[in-house]
């Protein structure tokens, strides 16, 4: 038993470490392309939790936390609940809430998210269109006097390898941001492009490690590489895992 444990530990961590070298060699890359313009690195913490009803109904709930300009300074901090639908295994939507917080503002998010993914053994093929709504404050005066919300279209897709006889899995996606004005109805905003790693443990957790860059159509804005590690626990996946053990233990004493 003590053995199996070993061996598994051994395997985790080497699958970690493969993984790391390989992030580190695409960020290293990117920063050469960029050198020649000040481009913020950014670091992002996302632990978070779901849980499956049904086969239809999934709720989702998480917290992040962002630090800014080399990762020295808080940026901001907020949680988001989503409540996602699925259609069948390759459709689904999706509808949510984010708050976020910082030294200078507030920020509320409502957002909604039509989903495709579809498995083909060891590549799977991703996509998403998601409408985004953000404001400082629901107060109409506010919305037509101070600020107006900030309205976002984002087209995503991307793929994912899941590494065979593993745990481990690796994923890209390209993303472009649109945003919605009244003197100009589709605007050309950024694009998003980004690869990271997941890892698959017992009971439901994921350990995600990912690093995207957001290329910024508008010269003034800065440019940013955020890498951001992300932890989920499947409520459900680990409610089934750990009653499957307990029954396979009894069968045992029988």
């Amino acid at each position: 038993m003590q053995k199996k444990a070993s061996t598994y530990f051994q395997n985790l961590i080497m699958m970690i470490k493969k993984s790391t070298i390989f992030l580190f060699f695409f960020t290293l890359i990117a920063f050469d392309g960029s050198c020649q313009n000040y481009t913020d690195w950014q670091y992002r913490l996302v632990p978070g939790v779901s849980y499956r009803f049904n086969e239809h109904w999934k709720v989702s709930g998480e917290y992040r936390y962002t630090a800014q300009k080399d990762f020295q300074e808080f940026r901001s901090s907020g949680g988001e609940f989503a409540l996602q639908y699925n259609f069948n295994k390759e459709f689904s939507l999706e509808t949510g809430y984010r708050f976020t917080s910082s030294y200078t503002a507030d920020a509320h998010r409502l957002f909604g998210a039509f989903k495709y993914d579809k498995d083909f053994g060891v590549i799977s093929l991703f996509a998403a269109i998601k409408y985004q709504f953000t404001t400082g404050s629901f107060n109409e005066r506010y919305m037509n006097d101070f600020k107006e919300p900030v309205q976002m279209v984002r087209e995503k897709i991307g793929v994912d390898y899941n590494i065979p006889n593993s745990k481990l899995s690796f994923n890209t996606y390209v993303e472009i941001f649109l945003k919605l004005a009244d003197d100009d109805p589709i605007k050309y905003n950024r694009t998003r492009y980004s690869i990271g790693s997941d890892y698959k443990f017992k009971y439901g957790n994921k350990l995600g490690i990912s690093v995207f860059y957001d290329d910024k159509y508008i010269p003034e804005k800065i440019d940013r590489f955020v890498l951001e590690t992300k932890y989920t626990l499947s409520i459900d996946e680990m409610i089934k895992k750990i009653k499957k053990n307990k029954e396979k233990k009894a069968e045992e004493k029988i």
